[in-house]
């Protein structure tokens, strides 16, 4: 059963600095030629690796079960140890700190979320910030205020874990991550062992919250629905966590880098609904004249239409046309491009989730 009684994730409890930006910031992340090789495997289980995350950006890596993604991740914050090559958060060498010291300014989201079932939910959530020597009243003011930015009433303090649902304990989950007010979070399939409905609530808030928050994150899937909804830019990866695509979902969506890519793309059960979002409810954007004629699509057509018709002539715009039969040229009603229908895919009609 989906959460009753859930409320949303919200950004107004969110500190500000003066100027009205945001205070919480993230910070880059690069890794050059990481590689991680165990002991009496013939081959490595990530293989010389590189690429650089912006700071603020929301990266996804998606691939198959055992591709490496996880333990790339893994590799930022240390719970597993490279074999060779650098990684920098900030600037800094990750590898030349302490490893605890390290860890304790990364927050860490996990599908098994990780509570301590003998702590109450206040203790949960101040469990980093205790390690780190705040004091109780400061430890209490951050609960209250983790507690009402991820949607959750002061009374859930006290309660313990088996006390929550699967959602609830997936917020709390969360707000811990966030207790210390890290500019890095690592979320390994966070919301992969909720059900259907309480994942896509818990997606769509915490794509509101991020939008307030803008830290680095790493957020790791094996559902390329989920990739395509949540990240800034997707790294798409093969066994031994090599790279096939990285870049922004409009741009995988126009134009996939080969095969595998093309074939994450055609497995989403959400891209198949584009079949169903007639392009008669779609938002067109005003057609360009003095741009290059596009490829066209009939307006009594759907998304996946439109979708087809542009990865059929490079991934460039298309134009929605009405033909009325009456002889004359067909009527230009707008233009479509990959970007739009990304859109549609995360805001579709009668929806308002971001």
């Amino acid at each position: 059963m989906p959460d009753q009684q859930e409320t949303k994730l919200t950004a107004d409890a969110l500190p500000r600095n003066a100027s009205g930006a945001d205070a919480a910031t993230g910070k880059d992340i690069v890794l050059q030629q990481v590689s991680k090789q165990y002991p009496g495997q013939p081959v490595p289980a990530v293989d010389n690796i590189s690429m650089s995350i912006r700071a603020g950006e929301l990266v996804v890596f998606v691939g198959p079960s055992g591709c490496g993604k996880t333990t790339t991740m893994k590799m930022i914050n240390r719970l597993i140890e490279p074999t060779s090559g650098r990684i920098t958060v900030g600037g800094v060498d990750v590898l030349k700190l302490d490893a605890d010291e390290h860890r304790r300014q990364i927050g860490y989201v996990i599908q098994q979320i990780g509570l301590f079932p003998h702590l109450r939910v206040a203790e949960n959530i101040g469990l980093v910030p205790k390690v780190l020597g705040w004091d109780r009243n400061r430890i209490n003011g951050r609960v209250a205020e983790l507690l009402d930015l991820v949607g959750l009433t002061a009374d859930y303090a006290r309660r313990y874990p088996k006390e929550l649902s699967g959602g609830q304990q997936q917020r709390v989950g969360v707000a811990r991550a966030l207790a210390a007010d890290p500019p890095v979070l690592l979320m390994d399939e966070p919301f992969g062992a909720t059900d259907p409905i309480t994942r896509e609530r818990l997606q769509n808030e915490f794509l509101r919250l991020q939008q307030e928050l803008r830290k680095t994150i790493v957020f790791v899937t094996h559902d390329f629905d989920e990739a395509l909804k949540l990240g800034d830019r997707i790294a798409v990866l093969r066994t031994q966590s090599k790279i096939a695509q990285f870049d922004t979902p409009e741009a995988i969506l126009a134009a996939p880098a080969d095969d595998y890519v093309a074939g994450f793309i055609g497995s989403g059960a959400h891209l198949k609904q584009l079949a169903m979002m007639p392009l008669a409810d779609a938002r067109l954007r005003t057609d360009d004249s003095s741009a290059a004629r596009p490829a066209t699509v009939a307006a009594d057509g759907s998304m996946q239409d439109a979708l087809d018709t542009m990865l059929g002539n490079g991934g460039g715009p298309v134009q929605v046309v009405r033909d009325d039969d009456s002889g004359e040229a067909a009527t230009v009603l707008g233009v479509l491009d990959p970007a739009d229908i990304v859109g549609a895919l995360r805001h579709p009609a009668g929806r308002s989730d971001r």
